[in-house]
């Protein structure tokens, strides 16, 4: 009880000092677990593996040596495979190789809603697949913004749609939460990488896209009826496009003439993390090297682009590091299963096994009040230690609150790319919390039911 205990007030002071900004989660995921751990040696100790009994010092040196480095090497991998990824990514944003294809789409969407709402989720797609949220929200709000204004179209529907779809794209190898849930669950004792859970719930984002586009077609019906009968049948035809100027600075680091084998290098990334088995982080290893030497040539303007995108791309590294000395401590110290032990007594023992797939459903509500750290750092381990104990896969437990949490990534106060969309769209976070959590809810049970159905969650 007094662990469990401990554990309670370790999260509840995170879960405090991390939605009211009051430090760093470097500083939480490092300092707050080791003093728990100092706290649980002092109140009830810990024996050795033998069991033989240890004094102070010797606990001490287990709590650092052991269970903080090794949690800290559970996450080495994927703090590698999120650096490069997202400083390729980068490189390959400044060189141009999206700007083809959101060009074409725009140009595509012309005065038709439908069209737009069509061509904004694409765009978004699009703009999703380098795994950061900040690139999709950037790229996609300024490309379609200008045009939702004069055209009078729903701005939160817009939101919704751009959120929805980054969400259910947002489960690829090199995404952040799905390398979240790759090391808790590989933390609970079932090993598993970010690319084997991405194929496994591929399926379920063919689906979450499919139902993004009938939302889409839904939310261009509803605003051409809505301005036609407000303006008339002759509205549409009075609008002009604006075409977008790009800047000299941008327009310097554009590389077009090596559009296709930008093309080609991402693919063949891509397609050899699905075929071969060796690891992600290595394949992008590979791609930064290559990409920023055919794309930029000279130290200075290489040096340059990687710097660009590194403080991005190794402060979010820097957590996942330091939420493995969370992890390590928080698991070796007995705290999940402590917590494990007291959620066990006081759940219908009919729904045990279930608890990741009901937690899956409300994954967006949920979302609201816990960031994607504490979500996936502090209660996965504990719903995972509570699903194994019922005798359940960690696995499946992982996978139902990975695809429900991430629909509603947009709406989530404690996740910082939240404010710079609804900023760059206009809007108030509370109407827009308003507008999609009823969308955002159903996409989620219907994903987490059909991950279900096919046997992944």
């Amino acid at each position: 009880m007094i662990v469990a205990f401990v554990a309670i007030v370790m999260i509840a002071v995170m879960m405090y000092v991390l939605l009211t900004n009051k430090v760093s989660p470097i500083v939480a995921f490092v300092c707050l677990p080791f003093l728990a751990g100092l706290a649980l040696i002092f109140l009830v100790g810990f024996q050795g593996a033998e069991g033989e009994n240890l004094t102070y010092s010797a606990q001490i040196g287990l709590l650092v040596n052991r269970w903080a480095a090794g949690g800290v090497q559970t996450t080495m991998s994927n703090a590698v495979l999120f650096i490069f990824s997202i400083i390729y990514f980068g490189i390959m944003s400044d060189a141009g190789m999206f700007d083809p294809i959101v060009q074409g789409l725009t140009k595509i969407a012309g005065k038709n809603p439908v069209m737009i709402y069509i061509t904004t989720t694409l765009i978004a797609f699009v703009a999703q697949l380098d795994g950061a949220t900040a690139t999709t929200y950037l790229i996609t709000i300024p490309a379609m913004l200008p045009l939702f204004k004069k055209l009078k179209l729903n701005v939160l529907s817009m939101l919704c749609l751009i959120g929805m779809m980054t969400g259910v794209w947002n489960m690829i190898p090199w995404g952040g939460t799905i390398i979240r849930t790759a090391t808790t669950v590989t933390n609970l004792g079932t090993p598993v990488t970010p690319q084997e859970l991405w194929v496994k719930v591929l399926p379920v984002e063919i689906l979450g896209t499919i139902l993004v586009m009938i939302l889409a077609v839904w939310f261009g019906l509803n605003d051409k009826r809505r301005l036609t009968k407000e303006y008339g049948a002759d509205f549409f035809d009075m609008i002009i496009q604006e075409e977008v100027v790009t800047s000299d600075e941008v327009s310097d680091l554009r590389r077009p003439k090596l559009l296709v084998v930008n093309l080609l290098l991402t693919a063949g990334i891509i397609v050899s993390m699905i075929l071969t088995s060796a690891p992600s982080y290595l394949m992008f290893m590979f791609g930064t090297a290559i990409g920023v030497s055919i794309n930029y040539r000279g130290l200075k303007a290489q040096s340059a682009r990687v710097e660009a995108h590194a403080t991005t791309a190794v402060g979010t590294a820097a957590t996942f590091l330091a939420a493995g000395v969370f992890l390590g401590i928080f698991q070796e110290t007995g705290m999940t299963v402590a917590l494990a032990n007291l959620i066990l007594s006081a759940f219908p023992q009919s729904l045990l096994m279930h608890t990741g797939r009901v937690l899956g459903v409300f994954g967006t509500a949920i979302g609201i009040i816990f960031s994607p750290d504490l979500y996936y750092y502090s209660l996965l381990p504990v719903v995972g230690e509570v699903v194994r104990a019922s005798g359940g896969s960690v696995e499946k437990c992982g996978l139902a609150m990975l695809i429900g949490h991430n629909v509603g990534v947009i709406i989530s106060p404690c996740i910082p790319t939240t404010f710079l969309a609804i900023g760059l769209a206009g809007v108030q976070l509370k109407d827009h919390i308003r507008y999609s959590l009823k969308y955002f809810i159903g996409v989620s049970l219907i994903l987490v039911l059909f991950a279900m159905a096919l046997g992944v969650a």
